[in-house]
């Protein structure tokens, strides 16, 4: 079983302060017992042509340094933090749109680039990823997109067949069909579904915790920085229909086997 932090942090131009803001929401969810904490998309960086509007406008070494930031906070209270932040690679011309996985060490074990970009993000501002990544944290497997990946079922896919039991999807402002597709990914891959947003995402939906039957389980508050936790736990009789049963039958339905008998055609 894993305690799970969904996130809505403020999000500015200033690194400085939204790593103080991240660090507040990692204390309060070490406080409540969780195991891990989720934030949205560009949650320490600022994203680009909202709170930046240049890439020479960004003092990467006082990113760099409120990402150490952050990840001694990790280290402090023990908690694992998945954090939206814009990465210069040194092997890139543009930077990345990532989530940096810190574990309760504060080490950076990991790094999930989003690899479908829209139209205006890879034509004028950042280079794309290549791979899915999962880690494992108590025995829960959990898989990274960002923001307009919702709208690629195939991503979803994969990490249901990379046997992840949650999704951890960083978004900017909070668009209710995003929250609805969320729903549905959850739903059909009988998974959790975790969806971060910025707070300052107006009339927005709000960060929410979606359960393998595709039901909302909580939700923030709108327009209010903050966090909800909750649990994912396989062994829950209550998630017995769609992670022990439908999950495993859609595997079987998906490669056909099981019909062969019945198609005469």
């Amino acid at each position: 079983m894993l305690r799970i932090a969904t996130a809505q942090s403020p999000i500015t131009s200033d690194p400085k302060k939204n790593a103080a803001g991240i660090r507040s929401l990692i204390l309060e969810a070490a406080a409540s017992g969780a195991d891990c904490i989720h934030f949205p998309e560009a949650a320490l960086s600022g994203y680009v042509k909202s709170e930046i509007k240049s890439w020479s406008d960004v003092d990467w070494e006082a990113l760099e340094a409120s990402l150490d930031e952050v990840r001694a906070c990790c280290a402090e209270t023990g908690v694992w933090a998945f954090v939206g932040c814009n990465h210069r690679h040194p092997e890139l011309t543009r930077p990345l749109n990532s989530l940096h996985i810190i574990d309760r060490q504060g080490r950076a074990i990991a790094r999930y680039d989003k690899r479908y970009c829209s139209n205006t993000e890879i034509t004028d501002w950042y280079a794309a990823g290549g791979h899915a990544v999962t880690v494992e944290i108590k025995g829960i497997r959990l898989g990274f997109l960002i923001c307009i990946e919702v709208q690629f079922p195939e991503l979803f896919m994969e990490y249901e067949r990379l046997g992840v039991d949650c999704v951890c999807l960083s978004s900017g402002p909070g668009l209710e069909m995003f929250r609805i597709q969320c729903q549905g990914h959850a739903a059909g891959n009988c998974y959790w579904l975790s969806y971060s947003v910025p707070e300052n995402g107006r009339a927005g939906e709000p960060s929410c915790f979606i359960g393998p039957d595709g039901k909302t389980i909580a939700q923030c508050e709108h327009n209010a920085a903050g966090l909800v936790i909750n649990e994912i736990d396989p062994s829950d009789a209550k998630w017995d229909i769609p992670v022990n049963k439908a999950r495993h039958w859609r595997r079987k339905a998906r490669v056909g086997e099981i019909y062969c008998e019945q198609n005469t055609s």
